[in-house]
């Protein structure tokens, strides 16, 4: 009884990894920019994709120097001694506290990729994650509401109806988007390199 268990556990945990996974790269490459008119076939609405880039250079430059920080921060964690230690351990603790405290949603307003919105149907404040319900809905880009599960796309609207467009129409718009990506993601490296160079 528990092995059967366990192996449902481990099943719903890998499908929602790969869904993670999917609706992230489905975010990436812009495919919810692609609006499909009452035949069902998709266009690529330009400003939405002009939206999606500058998230996507964003994203790129904020990651990259998070991870660039973080690693100058361990190599000098690993070097210092016990009092700056225990300094740097006092100052994250008063910061992330006071983060929790009086800015509770910091992390999903900041992140790139992510944003906060009222749900169109309960009002309640969500953080939208990427986790497809369907590709038939909104593109494997969606959000449902965990007070109403009313069905969101990328943009905070409510999906109403599944739409009428195969995967086949809607990917031929993926030969714009993803190269406007790559370099969209080139010019976030390029920021980078040239803030971490003079600042």
């Amino acid at each position: 009884m528990e092995k059967a268990g366990n192996k449902k556990k481990r099943a719903r945990t890998l499908r929602r990894i790969l869904g993670l996974i999917l609706g992230l790269f489905s975010w990436l490459v812009g495919f919810h920019c692609i609006e499909v008119d009452a035949q069902g076939n998709g266009h690529l609405s330009i400003k939405k994709i002009r939206k999606h880039l500058f998230k996507v250079f964003l994203w790129t430059l904020e990651l990259t120097l998070l991870f660039h920080l973080f690693t100058e921060y361990l190599g000098w964690l690993m070097h210092a001694s016990g009092p700056e230690k225990a300094t740097a351990f006092l100052i994250k603790s008063v910061i992330f506290l006071y983060i929790k405290v009086f800015w509770p949603k910091v992390f999903p307003e900041i992140l790139p990729g992510m944003h906060v919105f009222f749900c169109p149907q309960c009002y309640q404040k969500q953080t939208f994650k990427f986790m497809p319900v369907s590709f038939q809905f909104g593109n494997f880009v969606t959000y449902l509401c965990s007070y109403c599960s009313c069905l969101v796309d990328a943009w905070g609207k409510q999906i109403f109806f599944p739409t009428q467009s195969s995967f086949g129409k809607l990917a031929s718009n993926l030969s714009k988007t993803i190269p406007l990506v790559l370099v969209a993601v080139a010019f976030g490296l390029a920021g980078f390199e040239y803030f971490w160079r003079n600042f």
